[in-house]
């Protein structure tokens, strides 16, 4: 049986051409050996795993080579290369600093160093993990690396540059290794498993790249456990289970619960996660690199940039188009800080669950910037005196509404909004031509009513001189008055001030169901346009009128929160559009008919398990124990 030897080993590059992703390093020093422009120090640094050690090899061999080959490379044919390989060589040494890092080991190399080579033109001398010599063989390696003989050629290699001296680091011309790419690793790697005849999963080759994190030997060596634990066949479940990689699908999973703001499956996919043994900071690590693609998938040209398979690709392309730059964005923030914040929180299985509420909240109330309302500047009709002036761009508040007698000195201002027309015409033509032809009446109605507007006391708004425009609607420029306008006017004695122009009703006038409707879908198509769909789809459902009261359903907690946030803003749409003052939306919860709840938390388990054996209740307070999540 022949013996097995690890693919690291096994493949190791003989040659510069076989060195991978370190082109500008063997470039020059291939173009040295030619020139013969050779340092008497070399200093090669980087990460680990990236051809370091390798490099210096092959430098040495290439060095005493006696039949270089057009390219500059060792032949691996005559006999200093030959001795080179079987490890016999006397010109070639490799010394490991961490085992040799004493006075006494440096002052030997110094002594070996005094005499010529016996065969070929120069000795050389590779020194491992430089940085692990101590302070004391520093100083006495300084001289014979400042002046060595002209045989002498030093190689030191580190991953540590900045804890070599900088006395050594200026007597050596330094050489920075680089990781290596992804896209090199898997090919490598395919290269590897062809020569062996091993069937692989492209997706794992890319899973053992993105691990390594630019080591070649590291996913040499995880190839190797892998193909072992597959019995010679390398597949991406394997890799999952071996590597212990959180698996790209989970993020997908999660994130598609996001979008559709179910709470309940976020908190159920991180437990899954947490029973697989992940810690809580890798699954954010992982969260924020998910969002990241997520964004830069989100142009076909930023593509690329993701180092995955072409099939992850195509599903982070399909993802990224469900989700705003600005969620994304936010999405992104919000992970990032909660990563921040995850060492210093006492209870961290709850602070990313908390997390992942907020960001599952932050897609149902929607992005600010997507907000549905009408135009700035532009002030709703209103012909009804109990009706304010309100801004579209700022709704009202309910604690800033006037009273009666004031609002009736209130000067009504109209700018059409061409958009909102367009949808109501929409909504028109999809209802009953009942609905419609009552609508018209309700129109023609109320253009026929007229009255008198009454100022019994001066406020702000009355120096508003309004302008009288067609259909007798008023148009005015709205002003905000200093506060100690406001103070002065309070004190002035009250003036009785008859303005005639036309008018609205002082009662409610009349409405149904249909007209309501009219304008509540009117309302719900511009949250549709602009992608406000968890307020869209919690409005998109049957109402129920009864004395100016819409009665709308809801279930959970979360399109509770959905409805508050966007009430105010409905509330003044129907009020200003229907002209009617009183009409209000209630909300009413109503709870799903669904089976028993499963229980989630470490209390809710206890409970449950004690209504089932009430001794365990007793146990746990005979014995004083606490339930800990």
């Amino acid at each position: 049986m022949e013996k097995f030897v690890v693919s690291a080993r096994k493949y190791r590059p003989s040659v510069f051409s076989h060195v991978l992703g370190q082109a500008h390093i063997t470039t020059t020093l291939k173009n040295a050996i030619r020139t013969n422009h050779l340092a008497h120090a070399f200093l090669f640094c980087g990460p680990r795993g990236v051809g370091k050690t390798t490099c210096a090899r092959i430098l040495a061999k290439a060095i005493n080579c006696q039949q270089l080959t057009a390219d500059i490379e060792p032949c691996n044919a005559c006999d200093s290369c030959k001795s080179f390989n079987q490890r016999t060589s006397f010109n070639i040494y490799e010394l490991d600093a961490a085992s040799n890092n004493s006075v006494e080991d440096v002052r030997s190399l110094v002594d070996q160093v005094r005499y010529p080579p016996q065969n070929g033109a120069y000795k050389i001398y590779i020194i491992d993990e430089v940085h692990m010599l101590s302070q004391a063989a520093f100083n006495a390696f300084l001289k014979t690396l400042e002046e060595p003989p002209s045989y002498a050629i030093f190689i030191l290699a580190t991953t540590e540059k900045h804890k070599v001296l900088p006395t050594i680091l200026s007597r050596c011309q330094i050489f920075d290794f680089q990781r290596i790419k992804p896209e090199d690793i898997v090919q490598q790697l395919k290269n590897v498993s062809e020569q062996e005849h091993i069937p692989y999963d492209e997706e794992a080759l890319h899973l053992i790249s993105l691990k390594a994190d630019g080591a070649l030997r590291d996913a040499l060596s995880m190839f190797d456990v892998i193909v072992s634990f597959g019995a010679g066949k390398l597949t991406y479940e394997a890799t999952l289970e071996n590597l212990h990689i959180l698996d790209y699908s989970c993020y997908f999973k999660l994130t598609e619960a996001i979008l559709q703001n179910d709470i309940k499956a976020c908190l159920l996919i991180y437990d899954e996660i947490i029973q697989s043994g992940f810690d809580g900071l890798y699954f954010l690590e992982g969260l924020v690199a998910h969002f990241r693609s997520l964004l830069v998938a989100q142009d076909p040209q930023t593509l690329p940039l993701l180092e995955v398979a072409p099939s992850i690709q195509e599903r982070y392309g399909m993802q990224a188009q469900q989700a705003s730059p600005g969620f994304l964005l936010d999405a992104l923030q919000l992970a990032n800080q909660c990563a921040l914040q995850y060492k210093e929180s006492l209870n961290k299985r709850f602070h990313v669950e908390l997390a992942l509420i907020e960001l599952a909240s932050k897609m149902s109330t929607g992005h600010p910037k997507d907000s549905v309302l009408p135009n700035p500047g532009v002030t709703t009709v209103s012909n009804n005196p109990t009706i304010p002036i309100v801004s579209a761009s700022k709704p009202t508040n309910a604690s800033d509404r006037p009273s009666a007698a004031v609002n009736k000195t209130e000067a009504t201002v109209v700018k059409d909004n061409k958009e909102a027309d367009k949808v109501i015409e929409q909504v028109q033509e999809e209802l009953p031509k009942t609905a419609v032809s009552v609508a018209s009446k309700y129109d023609r109605k109320e253009e026929e009513i007229t009255q008198q507007i009454k100022e019994e006391r001066p406020n702000p708004a009355a120096g508003l001189a309004p302008n009288i425009v067609k259909k007798g609607v008023l148009q005015s420029t709205i002003k905000i008055p200093q506060l100690s306008h406001i103070k002065a006017n309070i004190d002035q004695p009250k003036v009785v001030e008859t303005v005639n122009t036309t008018t609205v009703m002082e009662a409610s006038v009349e409405f149904t169901k249909e007209i309501v409707l009219v304008h509540w879908q009117a309302y719900t198509q511009q949250l549709k346009l602009a992608e406000r769909m968890p307020a869209y789809n919690l409005l998109n459902q049957p109402i129920e009128l009864e004395n100016n009261t819409i009665t709308i359903k809801f279930t959970n907690t979360v399109e509770e929160r959905i409805l508050a946030d966007i009430k105010e803003e409905l509330v003044n749409y129907l009020r200003n559009n229907l002209k009617h003052p009183a009409i209000d939306v209630k909300a009413v919860f109503t709870p799903t008919q669904s089976g028993p709840q499963r229980p989630y938390t470490a209390q809710e388990r206890f409970r449950y398990l004690a209504n089932k054996n009430p001794h365990l209740q007793t146990l746990k307070e005979q014995l004083q124990l606490e339930v800990v999540d």
